[in-house]
């Protein structure tokens, strides 16, 4: 059986004979005009590829949220990443992964890709891996504690949280996604003046005054990765080098809204921003940004990077 080919260099033809009564019931009759159809894609596609590079500053600028968990298993995802071409990636696409804790037990967790290479070239060792940043669509279906008590001694590197709730998160993502984690080196603050004015505003006593760069995998997002700005974050170190709204919530703000668990109703989520002696930073419920004291129970959705 003989196949048509698209010509070398195709033209985009715009109008086709319509096919009427009169019209013989020949092969030749279809098979030109699906010749004009075939000639129309391969011109396309050439201006496509002339105008649309697959690197990671365009797939940056495009949302799309198509469900890869049937197109592409996360070994063949975490290639087109590693390559640095993202090829059929975009910013909202996603994902869906099983995972059991000792926290919650067994529970779905839909991954969105929020961002290509943002941490490229950042840290006090350079991140030269390409990956992708994937954000939970909805909080874990466990609420949990930044500290056990009110206190933000030592800052969001020494929080409850960070030491011990994400870790239990990170190796059972760690298992659903083969080993395809990337770590790199994040500056987390450590230490926090009990005395001091917040950047918070009047009123806000105690900011973060150190950092530390540290080996880092599951983190909660900053004020500026969700919403592009700080608002109640206490000081620069709170801030680092997660300082670039994520393209996920620039292309898709209502996405900064999420559930407690998989589709679940919506819930408070806590951000890695002190906010004085007693309370960390937090995306409210209907999606304003406030803060809570560090023993309340709030939602946890961290990021990390794959690749």
């Amino acid at each position: 059986m003989a196949n048509l080919t698209a010509a070398a260099n195709p033209e985009l033809v715009l109008e086709m004979e319509a096919m009427e009564r009169t019209t013989p019931a020949h092969c030749d009759e279809w098979n030109r005009r699906h010749q004009q159809l075939l000639d129309n894609d391969k011109f396309l596609h050439e201006q496509m590829k002339n105008v649309f590079v697959d690197n990671a500053g365009a797939h940056n600028s495009i949302y799309r949220g198509k469900n890869l968990t049937n197109v592409y298993s996360i070994d063949e995802i975490c290639k087109r990443i590693s390559s640095g071409t993202f090829e059929d990636l975009y910013v909202g696409d996603y994902f869906d992964v099983s995972i059991t804790t000792s926290l919650g037990g067994a529970e779905t967790v839909r991954l969105i890709l929020a961002g290509f290479d943002l941490y490229w070239n950042n840290g006090d060792t350079a991140l030269t891996k390409h990956h992708a940043i994937v954000v939970p669509r909805d909080c874990f279906k466990t609420k949990a504690k930044m500290n056990d008590s009110n206190v933000t001694t030592g800052g969001y590197a020494g929080s409850k949280m960070h030491t011990t709730v994400l870790p239990i998160y990170e190796a059972a993502l760690k298992n659903v996604l083969n080993n395809h984690i990337i770590a790199y080196r994040g500056l987390l603050t450590t230490s926090v003046s009990e005395t001091g004015n917040s950047n918070a505003g009047a009123g806000y006593t105690g900011y973060a005054n150190n950092w530390e760069w540290k080996d880092t995998k599951l983190r909660l997002m900053s004020e500026i990765q969700v919403y592009g700005s700080n608002v109640f974050s206490s000081s620069f170190y709170d801030t680092g080098e997660a300082n670039i709204q994520f393209p996920l919530f620039r292309l898709a703000p209502d996405l900064k809204v999420a559930g407690l668990g998989h589709n679940g109703s919506r819930m408070w989520y806590w951000l890695s921003a002190v906010v004085s002696a007693a309370a960390f930073a937090l995306c409210y419920t209907n999606g304003v940004s406030y803060y809570g004291a560090a023993a309340g129970d709030g939602g946890v959705r961290p990021h990390f990077c794959i690749g």
